[in-house]
């Protein structure tokens, strides 16, 4: 609200000082735009002041009006959507948020008003949501957060959203489905050995390099395409996770920090060490050709033909296309991380390695991880 003092001012005209109110005045309901209320010409200090009390004294009486009568989709823009924009949250997260409510929630509740959002309601959105998506209870959960903003703002007394049914109805059918899922998410030891030999049978330097890190070193695709040489220590074979690449809004790209926000060294293996050398000798000669600028130490060690972040999309196909020439299963890439931490227990059996390699806060998550696909790891969780 803009207070008196900002919203009534002194202009002269014609030489004899006169005054206007300049002030907040809601927002509209259709546009989700602000309304300014403007009025000049009044004589006296003392007129414009009781037109400004005058206004305020509607805008807030609407105001009221208006916030016990919103309805889902005005409480989202104009209020939710706001506080989360203003909120710590990371910016590639908040982009998925803002899918969410877009792509699933704003379609279903949007012209309910929040005041009359049922539990019954809340069922039916979890049945449309749950013959749509792999994980409704992630949209569900955001649903109720904004719910519990609608309890603090005083536009409802009690939340309708129930999590549990639907969280352990989604918990049975992961475990129905679980073997057949993981079967498809990772590569065994020996898939894994086939996987690397194809691979290192192309003549395609850049991929080798970047699969034999994903496969060796566990890395997630943002932690990849976030890495410059000057995170390699080459003399030391040792490699520095610290950054990670991030997908905010519309998908632009941006520099963040890892997911855990801690930093970790790790040992290269001597195959992609050897990879890595190999790739950044050619790296260099390639942008030659193509008149591109090397950023020396800071040049992305896996960067586009324009030398500016990789294109997960492209990544996505080529390994596809790969799979699917040399006869192999269709393992997604986040997928290698799976096998490599596989791989890792059956050579070790070194469970905490697995932890600190791949950057895991909680040994429980690198171990609910893979329960799946690694039964002996159901003992480690009652020990």
């Amino acid at each position: 609200m803009t207070t008196m003092d900002k919203a009534v001012k002194e202009y002269m005209k014609r030489g004899v000082p006169h005054y206007m109110v300049k002030m907040y005045g809601g927002i509209d309901p259709y546009t989700k735009k602000q309304i300014d209320i403007t009025k000049r010409g009044f004589k006296t200090k003392t007129e414009a002041k009781a037109f400004y009390t005058k206004k305020q004294a509607g805008v807030l009486q609407k105001s009221a009006t208006d916030i016990s009568n919103i309805t889902f989709e005005q409480f989202y823009h104009n209020h939710y959507e706001k506080y989360l924009e203003k909120s710590s949250i990371e910016k590639s997260t908040l982009g998925k948020i803002k899918g969410m409510f877009k792509n699933h929630i704003l379609p279903f509740y949007g012209n309910l008003k929040v005041k009359n959002i049922s539990y019954p309601d809340t069922l039916r959105s979890f049945e449309v949501w749950d013959k749509k998506l792999k994980r409704p209870s992630k949209v569900a959960s955001e649903l109720n957060k904004c719910l519990v903003h609608a309890v603090n703002y005083g536009i409802i007394s009690k939340n309708p959203v129930d999590l549990e049914e639907l969280r352990s109805n989604e918990k049975m059918a992961l475990r129905k489905n679980g073997n057949k899922q993981t079967e498809k998410l990772f590569y065994t030891p020996d898939e894994l050995e086939v996987f690397i030999q194809k691979l290192k049978a192309t003549d395609d330097i850049s991929k080798i390099a970047i699969f034999l890190v994903l496969v060796n070193l566990g890395l997630r695709k943002g932690g990849l395409f976030a890495l410059q040489w000057q995170d390699i220590d080459l003399q030391n074979k040792k490699i520095l996770i610290h950054q990670a690449i991030g997908t905010a809004e519309r998908n632009k790209p941006y520099i963040k920090s890892t997911k855990n926000t801690e930093e970790r060294t790790l040992d290269i293996d001597e195959e992609t060490f050897q990879a890595l050398l190999k790739w950044k000798e050619y790296q260099a000669e390639q942008l030659k050709w193509q008149n591109l600028e090397h950023q020396g130490s800071e040049q992305f060690i896996f960067p586009n033909n324009k030398n500016t972040f990789y294109n997960n999309c492209k990544l996505n196909a080529w390994l596809k296309k790969f799979q699917i020439q040399h006869g192999l299963k269709l393992v997604p890439i986040h997928g290698l991380r799976h096998s490599c931490a596989s791989r890792i227990y059956y050579q070790t059996k070194d469970v905490k390695f697995i932890q600190s390699l791949l950057g895991h806060s909680k040994i429980a998550t690198t171990i609910d991880t893979y329960i799946h696909c690694i039964p002996e790891l159901h003992t480690l969780l009652d020990e």
